[in-house]
C-alpha cells in the first residue's frame, strides 16, 4: 500500500537519512547513537526520514530493531527504510525483521512486489497541495553478498529489480508530468568509483568503495528512464562524498552509528536533502555532525556540476 507525502505550506520537504546505525549490543555505544540520532531529528526538523541500510547485527537483531529505530518512532513522523548486508548477520532474516519494522507507528515501508529480489524495494510520492506528484522516493534493496558462482563480493541490484523501477517510472508518467526521483539503497554503485576518478565531487573518500564486483547496469537504467536525479547510500563508514556523473548526482550519507568501525576525527552524523515542490530539477544537502557543525553549506545539484 503507496503511503503518499506531502511538501509544507512552504512548499518545501526536508529528507534526514540516517545510515549505518549498526544497533548491536544495546551498550554504551549504541546509546550513543540513539542519542545522537534524537538530536540531529530534533535539530533539524525533518518531514521525512530514511533509514538506507545496517541498522542492526548480531544475534539479537529482532530485539534491537526496534531500539535501534526508537528515536525515528518517538518524532511521529513519516519515515522509511532500505536493508544492509549486515542486518541478518547472525541473527532472525529479513522476512523476520521486515515484519517488526513495517509494524512500527508512521513507518511508510511497503514490500511493493514480492516477485522481485529483496524486501523493502517501495516507493512513495511527494505532493504538493494539488496532489500532483512532484518528487518520488524510492527504497531498494541492495542485497547483501552476491551468490553468482565463482564472483563473491557484494550483491547488487538484480534484473528483475531494475525491471520493476522501470516499470514503476512508466506507471507514475501516466499520472504526473514533471517529476524527478530519488533512490535510497545501502551498497554503492561501482560508478561511485567513476564519478570519484572523475575528479567532480565533493567531501571525503577515506575507504575504497565496497561496491559489487559485477555491474547489473541499474544507473544505465536510470539514465535510460529519465527523471533520477540522485542516489544515497551508506555501507562505507568514511565515505560522505558526493558527485554528479551524467546529470544523476551519486552521494552517500554520514554514517550514524558508533557501535561500528569508524576513524579518529571523522565525526558521525547524517545527511539532509531538501527538495521544493517548484524545482524538479535540483535539490540542496548536506551534513550534520555530531557536534552540531554542518559540512559546507547546502550543495546544489545540477546537471554535470556540484558547487557550494
Amino acid at each position: 500500500m503507496k503511503r503518499d507525502l506531502f511538501f509544507n505550506e512552504d512548499g518545501k520537504f526536508k529528507i534526514l537519512q540516517f545510515t549505518d546505525i549498526h544497533f548491536s549490543d544495546d551498550n554504551e555505544e549504541d546509546h550513543r547513537t540513539t542519542k545522537l540520532m534524537e538530536r540531529l531529528i530534533g535539530e533539524e526538523k525533518p518531514a521525512f526520514i530514511m533509514v538506507t541500510g545496517d541498522t542492526v547485527y548480531g544475534p539479537e537483531n529482532i530485539l534491537h530493531i526496534t531500539k535501534a529505530l526508537e528515536p525515528i518512532v518517538k518524532a511521529d513522523i513519516p519515515w522509511s527504510f532500505t536493508f544492509g548486508n549486515h542486518d541478518t548477520e547472525g541473527g532472525s532474516d529479513y522476512a523476520a525483521l521486515f515484519k517488526v519494522v513495517e509494524n512500527l507507528p508512521n513507518c511508510h515501508t511497503f514490500n511493493a512486489d514480492a516477485s522481485i529480489q529483496g524486501y523493502a524495494n517501495h516507493y512513495l510520492q511527494v505532493k504538493n497541495n494539488s496532489s500532483e506528484t512532484k518528487w518520488v522516493l524510492f527504497g531498494i534493496d541492495s542485497g547483501n553478498y552476491s551468490q553468482l558462482p565463482d564472483v563473491g563480493g557484494y550483491a547488487y541490484v538484480t534484473g528483475n529489480q531494475i525491471q520493476w523501477y522501470l516499470q514503476m517510472i512508466r506507471d507514475l508518467e501516466h499520472s504526473a508530468n514533471d517529476f524527478s526521483a530519488l533512490i535510497f539503497m545501502h551498497i554503492p554503485l561501482p560508478e561511485y568509483n567513476e564519478v570519484w576518478d572523475m575528479e567532480m565531487c565533493y567531501g571525503e573518500k577515506r575507504e575504497a568503495v565496497c561496491c559489487p564486483r559485477i555491474n547489473s547496469g541499474f544507473f544505465t537504467a536510470l539514465l535510460e528512464a529519465g527523471h533520477g536525479k540522485a542516489v544515497f547510500v551508506g555501507h562505507d563508514h568514511i565515505n560522505d562524498y558526493m558527485g554528479t556523473l551524467h546529470g544523476i548526482t551519486l552521494a552517500y550519507g554520514r554514517a550514524t552509528g558508533f557501535n561500528t568501525y569508524g576513524q579518529e576525527g571523522y565525526l558521525h552524523g547524517a545527511r539532509i536533502i531538501l527538495l521544493d515542490e517548484n524545482n524538479t530539477d535540483s535539490f540542496e544537502t548536506y551534513i550534520r555532525l555530531e557536534d552540531g557543525s554542518v559540512i559546507g553549506k547546502p550543495m546544489i545539484h545540477m546537471p554535470e556540476k556540484v558547487w557550494e
